[in-house]
């Protein structure tokens, strides 16, 4: 009859959602199955395997201790690293490796252990003397400073090292201090210049000028040369210029210099 459904269109649909059933529980297994055999492959060699009545049971050639499985020879305070490579351990932070054994690192005072957990160091402001720290005293009127992991002592402005101390510099009347170009501490004003120790005036010639990049004190203008304690005027030839620096001529191309004057310097024939 027309609108009845057909009972072997039921039981098309019952047979087909049990396939499914059945083939989604054989899915499931297996990926238990391979999840399983996946957790055994990938199992470190340290792990705890199984537990019974003893405790757990640890992998060939490690041992059980503590709670964990440990390479057999690992000394006291020391973990295993797993690695087939070198000795297989290291020692735990605060320790340090001698020979077969992990011994404990003493920190003496005024110091502390590194990030590493493997050394000491000395705090700031002291010193490594032997398995010490020893304190760096600033001396009066310096200061103490690390430069690159190292303590230096430095003197204050206007004071310089002598030996260990640090001395007030004697700066004479006209001088100034720096911290430059001198081993005295001090230089002299501009026009003055040292002289044992004291800072005496810069005798100025006719036609120079002063300047610190001679030890006079002084420079010769453009066309004059020093001569002693004078600067005399540059007499320049005929076919000649004064040269780069002003204090000696030249002479023009072609000519060639002979003694005081430019000579045209004909070919050879």
């Amino acid at each position: 009859m027309p609108g009845r459904p057909d009972p072997r269109h039921r039981l098309n649909l019952t047979s087909i959602k049990r396939t499914r059933d059945v083939s989604c529980l054989i899915l499931t297994f297996f990926v238990l199955i391979s999840g399983t055999q996946l957790s055994a492959q990938v199992a470190p060699a340290t792990s705890q395997l199984a537990g019974n009545a003893g405790g757990s049971v640890c992998d060939k050639d490690y041992e059980s201790r503590g709670g964990s499985c440990l390479k057999e020879n690992t000394p006291e305070n020391a973990y295993s690293t797993g690695s087939s490579y070198g000795q297989g351990w290291k020692c735990n932070h605060g320790f340090r490796d001698i020979g077969d054994i992990c011994e404990e690192i003493k920190v003496p005072k005024n110091a502390h252990l590194v990030s590493t957990g493997d050394r000491w160091k000395c705090n700031r402001l002291f010193r490594r003397v032997g398995e010490e720290c020893e304190e760096v005293n600033a001396p009066e009127n310096g200061f103490v400073e690390t430069r690159f992991g190292v303590l230096e002592t430095h003197c204050n402005w206007g004071f310089r090292k002598e030996g260990l101390d640090c001395v007030a510099i004697d700066v004479p009347r006209n001088g100034h201090l720096t911290d430059k170009n001198s081993k005295d501490g001090w230089v002299c004003l501009r026009g003055f210049r040292s002289v044992e120790g004291r800072c005496e005036p810069v005798a100025i010639p006719d036609h120079a000028y002063l300047t610190s990049d001679t030890y006079s004190g002084w420079k010769c203008e453009r066309g004059f040369r020093a001569s002693r304690n004078t600067c005399i005027a540059i007499i320049v030839p005929s076919n000649a210029h004064l040269n780069r620096r002003g204090d000696g001529w030249e002479c023009n191309q072609p000519f060639k210099r002979q003694n005081d004057t430019c000579a045209e310097n004909y070919p050879r024939q």
